[in-house]
């Protein structure tokens, strides 16, 4: 048979016949055999067989009248037998009528009104199957949308992909106007009220899918009355001015009246929603004052909507806009979305952004449409106030970059944006530098903003290429500079500091409104310390600048220790012979140590600031004994000479300004045995007790030293006056007795004030 069929389809090939009546008999043996074999009481087998049917049509060139007939004839047949699987013989019903649809609209000259009435017959079979299936069909995905958990095609996922309800002959602005649409009083009750909830259902449905045209024609075919598709349409027709209050349908002025009475008992201004994007989950609120009459009537009936209500939204929202720009509703509703949101851009309008961001929304504009929009508008504000001068030198980069960034902010993906506007750059007129150097300054703001490390990359890359190739060949260093903080990436852009350093324009970067967030100072003189570190002069001009007093007093006492360096890189002796040359270098070593400890305490570094006042007495100490003739070396001293250096000291102020300059405890009990029992110097020791508290444990190693060695009578007188001075009198009493002070002993006992508590004591 197959062979027939074959030579056959080959001799209608040669004598240029229609093959239309013989493919359409080779299906219908195939589903005779198909049904002969039982095959055709499975529903994957029609279902695959109905998609063959189609491309096989396809294949074979029919012609689409034929094709029609065939679905169509075969759609009756299908309902005749609708009792054997219930819901699935509507299914495939609905199938075969979508396929007929499909087909009938691929004539040139489209037939509307019998494309209408299949769409009606489509229609009937998903209220009668919703019905038949009540509430399980609402909890259910959408129709269109159905799969078979297996993975397989059915009859929905298959009707979904011939649907013809988008086509443009259907979806006619008739079907938007109030004209024909049925109100409450004028609407047939054509269905049952189960099948009436069900189209209800399902109207709402569609218009939550934003498929007001195809909701609006439903209305028509059962002359049915749907509140929520009579709302938006009648939004439409007041904000396109087609129809006044007065034109209203007697349900939606009734209502438009009553909120009015309820607006004058509670006044309020109303909050404005606009979706963010084509989700109705996603919204942003905008408070906005009533400007007309038909705005507060929009608004009234976008709140009674219950289904559809984004689209009432986008009406409020396109109507405002189109009076903002001045236009008809129309113009907006139906001009091209890029045409129009470049019109708003090109606007300059102060609440541009706000506009272009709800025109977006309303829209539901791809974020690349959107990015290319925003590139190039940035792009033309950039080059229109400098063309034919060659380039510009903005006076507020900084500020009108803040302009530019609030139109990158109307695309929700900031990488696709900074994308758009790198390419940008290859279309910018040559010598417009400043145009190229904002373009890369804002496309790094994007591609910072969302971490695209590729695209930071890019514009890092591109940057040197800019600066090396044509701003330091031109001289642009103020371009330069905008370059660099507005980027902002000192690290990766030294090359920068190096040709400003290099032609001595490093000092403009040293402007405080170049660096509000702080962090320009940091790498200026982490620039300096790193690549020129000898340069104090312009590390204290940054710090000076940007007020671094930390930084200043850190570079001020690091000067100071390089000239302690100076004298220590030979000895001591040698350093003596030249008196003059030392002391120079002293002075300018204790100034600036001055100057390092004020700097700190201005920046409350209190530990610095401490440490340089004391290496400042220590400086004067040094000074001081080179004009008495003295040589002793208190500066430079290691730690292991630091004991000798502060014995040797005849006053315990010096020792205690050597002792704290260089942060050592020193051994205190073994320089006053020294000092006081073995040289017999009690003034040292008056002072000690004047800057110090003298503990107990001072006098106990004073007083184990003593016995460790030989006595002497001085020794002995000494310590015996040294004891005196302990105010703990058990441990006075201890140490006398045991050094064998016998008078002492016998007057602590003696003594009114002291002998009880020592008795006492020594009873315990």
């Amino acid at each position: 048979m197959n062979g027939q069929f074959a030579l056959a389809r080959r001799v209608a090939e040669l004598a240029e016949l229609p093959v239309d009546n013989l493919v359409i008999e080779e299906v219908t043996q195939e589903m005779q055999t198909l049904k002969h074999i039982d095959q055709w009481s499975l529903k994957q087998a029609r279902i695959d067989f109905w998609k063959k049917c189609h491309e096989n049509f396809k294949k074979n060139s029919i012609s689409s009248k034929a094709a029609t007939s065939f679905f169509s004839a075969q759609a009756l047949v299908a309902c005749e037998y609708p009792t054997e699987e219930g819901p699935s013989s509507i299914e495939e019903r609905h199938l075969l009528l979508t396929l007929a649809g499909h087909w009938l609209a691929q004539e040139d000259l489209v037939p509307v009104e019998k494309l209408e009435e299949l769409e009606k017959q489509i229609w009937l079979c998903r209220i009668t199957r919703h019905t038949l299936r009540g509430c399980q069909e609402e909890m259910e995905p959408r129709f269109s949308q159905q799969i078979s958990t297996s993975g397989e095609l059915s009859f929905d996922s298959l009707a979904s992909e011939f649907s013809f309800s988008k086509l443009a002959a259907l979806n006619t602005s008739k079907y938007l106007e109030l004209n024909g649409l049925p109100s409450k009083e004028t609407c047939e009750d054509r269905l049952d009220w189960k099948e009436q909830k069900s189209l209800n259902f399902l109207i709402g449905r569609l218009l939550d899918d934003g498929c007001v045209q195809e909701a609006s024609r439903v209305c028509r075919y059962f002359h049915f009355y749907n509140q929520d598709v009579a709302l938006v349409l009648h939004c439409r027709a007041l904000a396109s001015g087609e129809a006044s209050v007065d034109d209203l349908h007697p349900e939606i002025h009734a209502l438009l009246q009553s909120a009015e009475l309820l607006e004058e008992e509670e006044p309020r201004i109303p909050l404005r929603k606009v979706s963010s994007s084509s989700s109705l989950d996603s919204q942003s609120f905008v408070m906005l004052p009533h400007s007309d009459e038909v705005v507060t009537n929009l608004e009234t009936l976008t709140r009674k909507c219950l289904h559809g209500k984004n689209y009432c939204r986008q009406v409020l929202c396109l109507y405002e806009l189109s009076k903002e720009l001045g236009c008809s509703y129309t113009d907006v509703a139906t001009q091209d979305g890029e045409a129009m949101l470049r019109a708003i851009l090109a606007s300059q309008q102060p609440n541009r952004c706000k506009q272009a961001q709800a025109f977006i929304s309303t829209q539901g504009l791809e974020p690349d449409t959107v990015a290319e929009l925003v590139a190039e508008e940035v792009t033309r504000e950039l080059l229109s106030p400098s063309e034919g001068a060659g380039h510009k030198q903005m006076s507020t980069p900084a500020e009108e970059s803040q302009t530019f960034l609030q139109l990158t902010t109307l695309c929700q993906d900031r990488t696709l944006v900074g994308m758009k506007l790198l390419d940008k750059i290859s279309s910018v007129p040559h010598g417009e530098l400043s145009c190229t150097t904002e373009l890369l300054i804002l496309a790094h703001h994007c591609f910072t903003l969302t971490c695209h490390m590729e695209g930071i990359i890019r514009v890092l890359k591109a940057a040197r290429l800019l600066t090396d190739n044509h701003l330091a060949p031109n001289e642009e260093y103020g371009l330069v500079v905008r370059l660099l903080t507005g980027i902002g990436r000192y690290n990766e852009m030294t090359y920068i500091f190096d040709l400003l350093h290099k032609k001595h324009y490093f000092e403009v970067l040293m402007r405080k409104k170049l660096d509000p967030s702080g962090t320009l100072k940091t790498a200026l003189l982490d620039y300096i310390k790193r690549f020129h570190p000898g340069d104090s002069e312009k590390h204290n001009m940054i710090a000076l600048c940007f007020s671094m007093c930390r930084e200043i007093g850190e570079n001020h006492e690091a000067a100071a220790c390089i000239q302690l360096k100076l004298i220590e890189s030979q000895p001591w002796e040698d350093s003596l012979k030249d008196g003059h040359q030392l002391k120079q270098l002293l002075l300018k070593a204790l100034t600036l140590m001055l100057d390092a400890a004020e700097s700190y305490a201005k920046d409350s570094c209190v530990r610095q600031a401490l440490h340089c006042h004391r290496l400042t007495k220590l400086l004067t100490l040094q000074i001081h004994f080179l004009n008495t003739g003295q040589n002793t070396m208190l500066i430079n001293l290691g730690h292991h000479r630091l004991m000798d250096c502060i014995m040797a000291l005849p006053r315990f102020y010096q020792a205690s300004i050597v002792a704290e300059a260089y942060d050592f405890v020193p051994d205190w009990a073994e320089i006053l045995y020294q000092q006081v029992i073995l040289k017999g110097d009690f003034n040292y020791l008056e002072e000690f007790k004047q800057q110090k508290l003298i503990n107990s444990s001072v006098f106990e190693e004073i007083s184990k030293k003593c016995k460790h060695q030989q006595p002497t009578d001085t020794v002995v007188k000494n310590l015996k006056k040294l004891l005196t001075y302990c105010e703990d009198v058990y441990l006075y009493y201890k140490l006398a007795y045991e050094h064998k002070f016998y008078d002492v002993v016998n007057v602590l006992l003696k003594d009114p004030q002291t002998g009880c508590c020592l008795k006492d004591m020594l009873a315990g």
